[in-house]
């Protein structure tokens, strides 16, 4: 059922008055959409229900509640997608001899030493900014430097198939990050429900056909959290990632859905830290609940325990909200 305007209080009774429903939840949509869809559904209190999101409960009118993080709930990134009529897309590859967490770890720890490795990497693999075939790279294959610690020694070997280099080369250009990034949270996890998916290539059908692929998404009880992962530290740049990701959270995953950006911005200007304004900007017209996170070069390098211990308090944090 689509109902054209959610504000329009004789549309949301002719519509809800043709359903038959066992079961209003009415925490979602426009307050004159849950106030006359209550009415026209003639509902018992028992058939009634609402999330409290600042207590994790589900609430039911006559008074039952249902603490939802002892519940196994059973969602899925799959089935939440579906709900908010979002398709996932899954390609069939081959994972053998592709990066391993190993060397996003030694990436991290190589790139946040010294941020501006970023761009040489980049530049070493891609030298017109752009991925060279495989017979071009072979020609002039990329070594690690002594203090990279890889699992393979050369880009491309002669050995090496054309997908197993674009994965390398995709990789050391960047994706080590969104990689990295989904290893820290498994460990924040540790052991407790929750699913992490690394590059989900979603397809939506309505209200216009597009395709989007997100870096990182956890499914943890009844919500989800999307990361976008960017090793780029121009802050234009990593704004237009911000709003993207915080948009695509929505789409994904509700209102109820959390999201951020991690990236390796640490420079400021007369108006202050980069990252301080990015989160700024996002907080003054963000309309969701939940204000979108930024972690910057300072957040990053903490977990990584680049200056001293392994610290990952504010992503536990924001795993937790």
């Amino acid at each position: 059922m689509c109902i054209a305007d959610a504000t329009d209080v004789r549309k949301i009774r002719d519509a809800c008055s043709t359903l038959r429903v066992d079961h209003l939840h009415y925490s979602g949509g426009t307050k004159p959409m849950a106030a006359h869809a209550l009415q026209a559904c003639g509902l018992c209190d028992s058939q009634l229900s609402y999330l409290d999101e600042r207590k994790g409960l589900l609430r039911f009118d006559d008074g039952y509640d249902i603490q939802l993080d002892r519940e196994d709930l059973g969602l899925t990134l799959e089935l939440l997608l579906k709900l908010h009529g979002i398709e996932r897309v899954v390609s069939d590859g081959d994972s053998s001899g592709t990066p391993t967490e190993h060397d996003a770890t030694a990436v991290a720890r190589y790139v946040l030493n010294r941020p501006e490795a970023a761009d040489e990497l980049r530049t070493a693999l891609r030298p017109n900014d752009r991925r060279r075939n495989i017979t071009q790279a072979r020609r002039d294959p990329w070594r690690p430097p002594p203090e990279l610690s890889l699992t393979v020694s050369v880009v491309p070997d002669h050995d090496w198939t054309n997908d197993r280099y674009k994965k390398w080369d995709a990789f050391l250009c960047g994706g080590w990050l969104e990689r990295w990034i989904a290893a820290l949270i498994r460990t924040c996890l540790d052991g407790a429900p929750g699913v992490v998916d690394v590059g989900v290539h979603c397809k939506r059908a309505r209200p216009s056909p597009a395709e989007f692929e997100i870096d990182v998404a956890v499914v943890r009880r009844h919500r989800l959290y999307v990361v976008s992962c960017t090793t780029d530290r121009k802050k234009a740049l990593c704004k237009s990632k911000l709003f993207e990701v915080s948009m695509r959270a929505r789409q994904m995953g509700g209102d109820l859905a959390r999201s951020a950006l991690a990236c390796l911005v640490d420079r400021g200007d007369e108006k202050g830290p980069f990252v301080e304004q990015l989160r700024a900007d996002i907080a003054s017209i963000w309309d969701a609940p939940n204000i979108p996170r930024v972690f910057g070069l300072a957040d990053l390098r903490e977990w990584a325990g680049v200056s001293g211990d392994v610290n990952l308090s504010t992503l536990k944090e924001w795993l937790d909200s």
